[in-house]
C-alpha cells in the first residue's frame, strides 16, 4: 500500500569557516537514491533538506545567532577548555514550522551520516514524535551503521545499518529534492580495500562498483533536463577501479557534454599516469583532490599510505603541465596527532605552497575502531562521540597546544601572504620559527 513518507537531511555543526567550507557540496546522494526508489514503488516522498549550502549564509556560519553551544577542546587532559559549535543549515524552528504545514507522514526516514552530529538528529527525531506520534521513523546512514548502539538512544524504530540494497542501482531522481544543489555528485565506486590508520571506508573491505556507462548517462540526464554543468565525484578512491575510471572518461569525451568534472575525494597520486591525467582533462576535468598527508616518511608509514609525498609532487607536476590550473586543486594533509611536530606541520604545507597546489588541513577525526583510535585511546577516555570533532583538537593535551592549532589552522588552510605571515608572528616562538624555516625565509626567524 502507498505510503506518505517524509525524508530529512539534517543540518551539521561546525566550529570555524574553515570546517564549513569543508561542507559546502555535502548534499545526500544516497539518501536521494533512496528517495527516488520509493517513489518508483508509488510511495509519496516529501522531501526536507535541512542542511546549508555556498552563498546561503553571506554574513557567516560562525556567529552568535546560530550558536549551538559549548563542546569541550583538547583531550581529558584539558580541563574546562570549550569551544563554540555553530549550527549549519536549517534552524530547528523553521523545521517546526515545516513540519506543521505538512500532511501526517506514515514514516520518516533520516539520513546520520556524521557521528559527532548525533545530538541534532535526536532533536530532530524529538520533534518528528512530537509532531507525528504515530509515524514510524528510521534512521540510516554512517553513524548508525557504525554505532547502532549509541543510535538507539535517538528514539528511532528502526536503526537501519549499511547500504540500501534495494536503492543501490536506482538512478537519482532530481524531482524528488526540493531545489537542486550546486553541483551534482556522482559515483562510480563504493568502499576501499586499504585500511588507512585514521579511515573507516575500508572497515569491512568490501567494494561496489556501477556501470560507467550509465554514469555518464546520469551526468547526460542532468545536463538536459536540468541545467547541471558542475559534477564531482565522490568515490573514496576514484583510481581503485582504471577500468571503470578509463571507460567512464571515454564516455564523457564521446558524448563532448559541455560540463565540468572534479574528483574531489582524492586521487591517489602514484596511479595518475600522463595517459590517465590527460583523458580526465579531454573529458572536462579541471579540479581534483591530491592527497599529501604528511611530508614526513614515519607518518606515512603509521597511516599506512601505498603512496609518498614526491608522487603527490610528481602528480602536480604532471596535472600543470597537461594544462590544469593547479591552483583549484585541493591538497589535503591531516593535522592535529598526537606527537605531531610543528616542523613536521610546515614542512608538508609549504610543499603543497611550492607544488602550485590549495593547503587543504584536516584536522583528526579519532573514529573509534580505527588504528588512530587505537594509539589516542587513553587520552580519549571519557570523551563522547560529539566530543570528537575534529575541528575541537580532540588529540592534543594542553590548553597551549589547542589554541596554537586554531591560530595555525587560519593560517594552512591558504596559500602564505601578507595576513598569514601577519599571523604567523602572533604564533609561540618554536610554532614562528618553523613557519618561516620552511618558508625559507630564516632571516624572519626572530621576529617579536
Amino acid at each position: 500500500m502507498p505510503k506518505h513518507i517524509l525524508m530529512i537531511h539534517p543540518p551539521v555543526l561546525t566550529v570555524d569557516d574553515h570546517q564549513t567550507d569543508m561542507y559546502a557540496e555535502s548534499w545526500p546522494l544516497g539518501f536521494i537514491r533512496i528517495g527516488s526508489w520509493l517513489k518508483q514503488q508509488g510511495h509519496r516522498v516529501s522531501f526536507i533538506d535541512m542542511m546549508g549550502y555556498p552563498g546561503q549564509y553571506p554574513g557567516g556560519v560562525c556567529t552568535a545567532e546560530r550558536l549551538w553551544g559549548y563542546k569541550r577542546a583538547g583531550d581529558n587532559r584539558v580541563k574546562a577548555l570549550t569551544l563554540p559549535v555553530y549550527l549549519y543549515g536549517m534552524p530547528l524552528k523553521t523545521l517546526e514550522n515545516r513540519l506543521a504545514d505538512l500532511d501526517p507522514p506514515d514514516e520518516i526516514h533520516i539520513s546520520a551520516c556524521i557521528s559527532y552530529n548525533f545530538e541534532v538528529v535526536f532533536r530532530i527525531i524529538a520533534l518528528c514524535r512530537e509532531y507525528f506520534p504515530n509515524a514510524f521513523i528510521r534512521m540510516g546512514g554512517f553513524y548508525p551503521t557504525y554505532f547502532p548502539d549509541h543510535a538507539r538512544r535517538s528514539g528511532a524504530d528502526k536503526i537501519h545499518r549499511g547500504p540500501f540494497e534495494a536503492a543501490e542501482t536506482t538512478v537519482p531522481d532530481a524531482s524528488v529534492m526540493t531545489a537542486l544543489p550546486p553541483v551534482w555528485i556522482f559515483k562510480l565506486s563504493d568502499g576501499c580495500r586499504f585500511n588507512c590508520s585514521y579511515c573507516a571506508n575500508g572497515y569491512n573491505g568490501k567494494t561496489r562498483t556501477r556501470s560507467p556507462v550509465e554514469t555518464a548517462d546520469e551526468i547526460a540526464r542532468m545536463h538536459g533536463q536540468h541545467g547541471v554543468r558542475y559534477f564531482s565525484n565522490w568515490d573514496p578512491n576514484i583510481m581503485m577501479h582504471p577500468e571503470l575510471l578509463d571507460r567512464f572518461l571515454d564516455e564523457l569525451i564521446r558524448r563532448a557534454l559541455p560540463v565540468r568534472i572534479k574528483f574531489e575525494m582524492g586521487v591517489q597520486p602514484d596511479r595518475l599516469t600522463p595517459a590517465v591525467a590527460e583523458k580526465m582533462y579531454r573529458a572536462g576535468c579541471r579540479a581534483m583532490t591530491i592527497p599529501f598527508e604528511s611530508a614526513e616518511p614515519a607518518m606515512m608509514q603509521r597511516f599506512g599510505k601505498p603512496y609518498r609525498v614526491e608522487d603527490s609532487l610528481r602528480a602536480m607536476a604532471l596535472c600543470k603541465k597537461i594544462g590544469f590550473d593547479t591552483t583549484r586543486f585541493h591538497c589535503t594533509f591531516v593535522v592535529g596527532i598526537r606527537d605531531e611536530g610543528l616542523p613536521h606541520l610546515f614542512r608538508t604545507y609549504f610543499a603543497i605552497v611550492r607544488s602550485g597546489g590549495r593547503p587543504t588541513p584536516f584536522p583528526l577525526t579519532v573514529t573509534p575502531g580505527t588504528r588512530e583510535w587505537d594509539l589516542h585511546e587513553p587520552f580519549l577516555r571519557g570523551k563522547g562521540l560529539d566530543e570528537l570533532n575534529g575541528h575541537l583538537w580532540p588529540c592534543l593535551g594542553s590548553r597551549e597546544a589547542v589554541d596554537a592549532y586554531q591560530r595555525m589552522l587560519a593560517i594552512i588552510c591558504r596559500p602564505p601572504d601578507r595576513e598569514t605571515r601577519r599571523q604567523a608572528d602572533a604564533l609561540p616562538t618554536d610554532a614562528r620559527r618553523a613557519f618561516y624555516r620552511f618558508a625559507g625565509e630564516t632571516h624572519s626567524v626572530e621576529r617579536p
